[in-house]
């Protein structure tokens, strides 16, 4: 006999009953979002040729990645995130469409990855992408909308982690670093090797003095974005290019900061992140008590043209719903618990199951959510099993309600019962809706 394990892959979930509601109401977030901002979703396949990701994750990406070769030696991969996905999309399909263009998703993920709190090998994410536009308000949007995410699900201490790597990258440029040799740099700086970015950097640089300079940025104390983007900007003034750049993150602060209180947002000077892509602006959202961040982004405007389609900018972010889950589960006491019915029908005879059916199908028809058990009960059992699933109503048929052709009604919240008709149900089905909504 074969022994089946009866446990998913390490690092991988199954969602269970008392958590899928609170999943399901992350992920309708997400999409009330993309409607209210104007965002298009789409689908991908979770498998993607290997070389989709190999072209600028960023080595970090790459060596945690599930990757596989299928019956006709195509090497494949699960996809590890979704920005190059989409960009794929956008680089093909939609390559024409009139820009900018708003696109989002809710797609699973999996990354090779040691699993700890708040990081698992299979995670959703829910992403913001936009395309077509370099304006300062296309990455503002994606702050805004981040924060109106935790604001709407209920993390309440959160902040966003704010840098650009566009201003790193014009410091490496002034020193005749271009291209991957940046890209390795900033991988470093991403995993706190700063050290070892400077020696990196000490190779390829014509001058001391900018490996000076990067090497005090990447040690820069993190501080409110409007007041550490003023000091960093007397350090780094000399350098025509990074000075250009700092005044495009000041205008991204200035324009989020009309929605979100700008002691939320925080200048890391330093801060570089592990996907190689990056160009410009980038963040990471943060609740409190946690290092692990619950999701982030940034621009990434050369990416398009690098995997075949035309020049096009673009900016976007994912939000990590997996690990937003696991906060508002642990840190906020959000408890988590099965969806429950609004009616529970038992038959209290077997004569009575045929009329059960029939009402439990006409109280669906008219919108009630309702649960049919099929095995007979006495009353008081009925009772305890409909107030163990949670439900409010219970509707009992015995064998003097199927003479009747009614059905007893109980409310088990006011603790009264009627009487009704079966032909009454529909008009009565809407006096059931409107007590809960009134909240008695």
């Amino acid at each position: 006999m074969v022994r089946v394990p009866l446990s998913p892959p390490r690092g991988m979930d199954d969602i269970l009953p008392d958590e899928m509601p609170l999943h399901r109401r992350l992920v309708e977030t997400v999409r009330l979002l993309f409607r209210l901002y104007g965002y298009l979703e789409v689908e991908t396949p979770p498998v993607e040729s290997y070389e989709l990701f190999a072209v600028k994750s960023g080595e970090e990406i790459l060596s945690h990645m599930y990757v596989f070769r299928d019956a006709h030696g195509r090497q494949l991969a699960l996809r590890p995130e979704m920005t190059a996905p989409i960009a794929r999309l956008m680089a093909g399909r939609l390559s024409r469409s009139p820009k900018p263009i708003r696109l989002g998703y809710v797609a699973d993920c999996y990354r090779l990855d040691e699993p700890q709190w708040g990081r698992r090998r299979r995670f959703y994410h829910g992403g913001f992408e936009i395309f077509g536009s370099r304006e300062p308000a296309a990455d503002a949007e994606c702050l805004v909308i981040f924060n109106d995410f935790l604001r709407r699900v209920g993390v309440r201490d959160y902040f966003f982690k704010i840098g650009h790597v566009g201003v790193q990258r014009a410091i490496m440029s002034s020193a005749g670093v271009t291209g991957e040799g940046q890209d390795k740099i900033l991988s470093l700086l991403d995993k706190g090797r700063v050290e070892d970015a400077e020696e990196m950097l000490r190779q390829h640089a014509a001058s001391g003095e900018t490996v000076y300079l990067f090497g005090e940025l990447a040690r820069h104390a993190p501080g409110r974005a409007d007041e550490t983007i003023e000091r960093v900007m007397e350090k780094v003034g000399g350098i025509k290019q990074a000075a250009k750049e700092l005044e495009n993150l000041k205008k991204i602060v200035e324009l989020a900061s009309e929605v979100i209180e700008p002691s939320s947002l925080i200048y890391y000077p330093g801060f570089a992140r592990g996907l190689s892509y990056y160009t410009g602006f980038i963040f990471e959202a943060y609740g409190e008590g946690v290092d692990i961040a619950l999701g982030g982004g940034g621009r990434y405007d050369g990416l398009v043209s690098l995997i075949g389609g035309p020049e096009m900018p673009g900016v976007g972010f994912a939000i990590g719903l997996t690990r937003v889950m696991q906060y508002l589960t642990d840190r906020a006491a959000v408890h988590a618990r099965p969806e429950s019915p609004l009616a529970y029908v038992v038959p209290l005879a077997g004569e009575a199951v045929s009329l059960a059916f029939k009402l439990a199908t006409r109280l669906r028809e008219a919108g009630v959510s309702a649960e049919l058990d099929p095995s007979t009960y006495t009353p008081q059992e009925a009772i305890k099993r409909a107030e163990r699933r949670g439900a409010r109503f219970l509707f009992l048929i015995g064998r003097r309600e199927v003479e009747r052709n009614t059905v007893s009604v109980r409310d088990l919240v006011e603790r009264i019962q009627e009487e009704w008709r079966i032909e009454e149900i529909y008009g009565r089905a809407e006096s059931l809706l409107g007590r809960v909504r009134v909240g008695s």
